[in-house]
């Protein structure tokens, strides 16, 4: 495919990539951290980071509560809870909420890099997010 970055594989190894995120975040609060920092750098408003105590603001010290990656038509989103994660999938349509799916962090993960790599076809954004966790691991 003309045009896309040499440094990443055109058809990077999903499964191979979702293990080295995880391997290299076994701590889920620091995985949220590094895949939203690493998301909000490449698609800008598209991440939201939530950050304990409801604050939107980045501030040093705040925790990371959630991330929510939109790439549409679905919402990627992966919240802290007090037994580990919950990662959803939802789709909207016209603005409204038509499906929600919940699902493990390793399938949440393979489905949010999946879409990745599908948006990076035609979009530089997605196509540097997509490097950013799959080479940059």
């Amino acid at each position: 495919m003309s045009g896309f970055d040499p440094g990443l594989p055109e058809q990077p190894d999903l499964e191979m990539s979702v293990a080295a995120v995880l391997a290299n975040n076994t701590d889920v609060k620091m995985l949220l951290r590094v895949l939203g920092k690493s998301l909000q750098d490449s698609l800008g408003d598209r991440v939201e980071i939530r950050h304990a105590g409801g604050g939107l603001l980045h501030r040093r010290g705040d925790e990371v509560q959630a991330v929510v990656v939109r790439l549409d038509p679905d919402e990627y989103e992966a919240d802290l809870e007090a037994h580990g994660v919950r990662c959803t999938v939802g789709r909207s349509s016209g603005g409204i909420r038509i499906r929600n799916e919940q699902l493990p962090v390793e399938e949440w993960l393979h489905r949010l890099l999946a879409a990745l790599q599908q948006e990076a076809a035609g979009n530089q954004a997605a196509r540097q997010a997509l490097q950013d966790l799959v080479v940059g691991q």
